[in-house]
């Protein structure tokens, strides 16, 4: 159930990176370059740190479960 759950957490990831990146290019061609331009640094950026401590923590459960399969 574990990995299925990483699995669709990955897949929501990278969809709402896919939705921060649409909204600001979006906000460039609307609004204001500046403003979609940080639109999409201020959104990478946010989303790097959630999907960083997101695939630590699922590496860290790959590992774990290697490490009592051997046992």
């Amino acid at each position: 159930m574990k990995d299925f759950v990483i699995s669709v957490n990955n897949i929501v990831l990278y969809i709402a990176l896919v939705v921060i990146w649409l909204a600001g290019l979006g906000t460039m061609f609307t609004l204001s370059f500046m403003q979609g331009l940080s639109v999409l640094v201020l959104g990478s950026i946010t989303w790097c740190i959630i999907s960083g401590f997101w695939f630590v923590q699922s590496a860290t459960y790959e590992e774990l479960r290697k490490l009592n399969s051997k046992n």
